[in-house]
């Protein structure tokens, strides 16, 4: 489940939930190893976790847990099984730290 370096940039930047002045502790990027189908998005529920909140979008879900990742519903299970994928979880300051670390040049050996 890789992403390049344009691709963690434009996830860093479409989080809906920044707008929402959310607290980066609460923010974290589910990462698909592929897209699923309508079909599939169209089985996930968003009232299956309140007040937790997800948006999927391409072959990421943004997630906001106000009340901590660990008392959600929302698992890898879940997204897993109900969109028949593979998924990563990693916290906002992780997707940032990621971003920084692709945006460094190249070193030769």
């Amino acid at each position: 489940m890789t992403r390049t370096a344009a691709e963690l940039d434009a996830i860093a930047r479409n989080n809906p939930f920044l707008r929402d002045a959310a607290d980066p502790r609460t923010l974290h990027v589910v990462f698909l190893a592929e897209r699923p189908g309508r079909s599939r998005a169209a089985l996930l529920d968003p009232d299956s976790s309140p007040p937790d909140r997800f948006v999927l979008r391409g072959g990421e879900i943004y997630l906001l847990c106000r009340n901590g990742l660990a008392r959600s519903r929302l698992t890898a299970q879940y997204f897993d099984s109900t969109l028949e994928t593979t998924s990563t979880f990693r916290n906002w300051n992780t997707v940032l730290k990621m971003l920084e670390l692709a945006r460094l040049p190249a070193r030769s050996g």
